[in-house]
């Protein structure tokens, strides 16, 4: 048996970490300062985990790997195999992507644990078994467990918009856990059919067998799995035709949640991606499938903004516009292409979370979201309003923000794979985000109120703040030294990239 010298110790605990995190508040219940302290302190050492391990692999029960040919074991994953053990693999984009999604969760459970009163340990475990999900889905190197980390995915975000306590959120969560079963339906089915056609689950043996095998007529039999899997990557990243599902169920969230959400589901749709372009990358039309449903994604996302006169609907309508910028990048499938759209999904997460955290301080100020009402919080929090006008200029691609240099690169891309087209519509979304996103700014923060009621002192959490102006910080620091993000991006994107042929 040839032994690889792998296996990290470190890469199992960003599942772990969070499952146990998950139990433990949730047996401790309302005991709210012992909820927080523990929920803060791990999501610190999520964050340490992250930025500090090595890159590797990890083989859950040590189970070697049986290769067909000789019928030897092995742990080198260099080697088609029959692999029994859970396999994880941790590098560059997995070490950047579970960062920024600790560092959010950091202050998700200090904002969570400030703002909610009661059933704060149920509410905090579905937070963490969210990232445990979502981290997974990131790592993961089997078709099996990635069908897996979807179903628990979708179940746990159901619970996350419950928690919110309305009867809008119950109605969301009930119909999003009625259809999401048709993600995971998809998503075993294709894995079945790519089982049957490979004899691989491991998605790196089966990329390697599908790769170096002529499949002739059996090709018919990829092609269905790639509509099944696309059934999947649209339910479980809110793609259009379900949009509204997802955007639904972001608005029915608190604000704070809904940070995370959206961070699960735009790191969802790049693992995702990946292994779709990977896997049916050169069949003919696969590309084109997957692109044409990002652009409508896209477009129908900020339309359906514009037209929303409450800003947490705003919010939630453009995080779906955007999950389709993310979604055209990988679509494309070029080096530039994969970049962009990472990136994007990166920066994405970072600046949505500033307006989303804005959107959370509205309910210390009264609760009031709806545009219809002229709050003039600019005067009353002068620093929340130069936030959210930070913020709206990053998730417009105004420069020097992190939103610029990420769009500019999916536009140089699309120009270069000759697709002008789709350039112009990634401006168009950049432009409109702006128009929608300034307008509920305008009405809330910076236009006059239209009464002169006396003003209560309003007391916002500290956590919020800290929070707010750490990622606000993020933005300007990305979008000034872009290659702190992309330098761990370009080495994936170069190894899975696919031309683009005219």
């Amino acid at each position: 048996m040839s032994a690889y010298p792998s296996n990290l110790w470190s890469i199992p605990l960003l599942v772990v970490i969070p499952i146990i995190v998950a139990v433990v508040v949730n047996f401790i219940y309302n005991r709210s300062r012992l909820i927080k302290i523990i929920s803060i302190v791990s999501a610190v050492c999520l964050a340490l985990i992250a930025s500090l391990s090595s890159y590797g692999y990890h083989w859950f029960t040590g189970q070697p790997a049986l290769r067909p040919e000789t019928l030897t074991f092995t742990f080198d994953p260099g080697f088609p195999a029959w692999r029994l053990a859970l396999e994880f693999y941790f590098g560059p984009l997995q070490q950047v992507m579970i960062f920024v999604m600790s560092l959010i969760l950091i202050f998700v459970v200090a904002v969570a644990s400030s703002g909610l009163t009661k059933r704060q340990g149920p509410y905090m475990s579905m937070i963490f078994l969210l990232f445990a999900s979502a981290a997974i889905i990131i790592m993961v190197n089997d078709l099996y467990h990635l069908w897996i980390a979807v179903e628990i995915g979708s179940l746990v975000v159901a619970g996350v918009v419950v928690g919110s306590g309305t009867s809008v959120s119950h109605k969301a969560a009930l119909k999003y856990t009625f259809f999401s079963a048709l993600s995971g339906a998809g998503l075993a089915i294709a894995l079945a059919l790519i089982l049957g056609l490979t004899g691989y689950s491991n998605i790196s043996d089966a990329i390697r067998y599908l790769q170096s095998v002529n499949l002739g007529e059996m090709s018919i039999i990829l092609y269905v799995a790639f509509a099944f899997f696309v059934l999947s990557w649209i339910y479980a990243g809110g793609l259009a035709p379900i949009h509204p599902l997802k955007s639904e169920v972001y608005g029915a969230s608190f604000p704070h949640g809904t940070a995370m959400l959206q961070t699960q589901s735009k790191l969802m749709l790049v693992a995702i991606g990946i292994v779709m372009l990977q896997i049916f990358g050169m069949l003919p039309f696969v590309r084109e499938v997957m692109l044409a449903i990002s652009i409508i994604t896209m477009m129908l996302g900020v339309v359906m903004a514009l037209i929303q006169t409450d800003f947490r609907w705003i919010l939630a309508y453009l995080i779906v516009s955007h999950s389709g910028l993310v979604t055209v990048g990988i679509s494309l499938g070029t080096t530039e292409g994969l970049v962009g759209g990472i990136f994007q999904a990166v920066n994405d997460v970072i600046y949505m979370t500033v307006l989303l955290l804005c959107c959370e301080a509205l309910y210390y100020f009264g609760g009031k979201t709806s545009t219809r009402n002229s709050l003039g919080l600019a005067k009353r929090a002068p620093w929340l309003g130069m936030a959210v006008i930070l913020g709206t200029m990053a998730a417009s691609g105004i420069p020097p923000f992190n939103g610029f240099q990420s769009e500019l690169i999916l536009i140089q891309a699309s120009l270069k794979a000759g697709l002008p087209e789709v350039a112009a519509v990634i401006l168009m979304v950049s432009v409109t985000t702006f128009i929608a996103l300034f307008r509920a700014v305008y009405r809330l923060f910076l236009k006059p109120p239209e009464t002169s009621e006396p003003v209560a002192e309003v007391k916002v959490p500290r956590s919020l703040y800290i929070g707010l102006w750490v990622f606000v910080a993020l933005t300007l620091i990305i979008g000034v030294y872009p290659n702190i993000v992309v330098s761990f991006i370009t080495p994936v994107a170069q190894a899975v990239s696919i031309p683009w042929y005219l």
